[in-house]
């Protein structure tokens, strides 16, 4: 009996590890399609980390634009403002759906 209870063992062990390698490759091909807006989503952020580390520039040029153009800065600002409520708005929503860490939250170590 005993090894009998092996060889059934080994056997549901190699289709294990064959369905295993069959769904890695799955994963891999349905991956290729999310490349593109993950690179997207890569260029925001580090946009958004440019921006973050480079305040003073952008208030200069906020600014200057103010100076220049006030009418349009506004414009220009009540847009950003909206697009800014949206983010956090997607960002508590990712969040709370379990697809992004809370704002603030230390990085995930892979």
């Amino acid at each position: 009996m005993s090894s009998s209870r092996e060889a059934d063992l080994a056997l549901r062990r190699q289709r294990l590890l064959a369905r295993s390698a069959a769904l890695r490759a799955s994963l891999a091909e349905q991956s290729v399609l999310l490349e593109t807006p993950l690179a997207v989503a890569d260029r925001v952020h580090a946009g958004a980390r440019w921006i973050v580390r480079h305040r003073d520039w952008v208030a200069g040029g906020a600014i200057v634009v103010l100076v220049m153009r006030p009418r349009r800065a506004w414009r220009l600002l009540r847009s950003g403002w909206w697009v800014w409520r949206r983010a956090r708005r997607a960002q508590a929503w990712l969040s709370a759906a379990g697809l992004m860490a809370p704002a603030g939250a230390p990085p995930r170590q892979v």
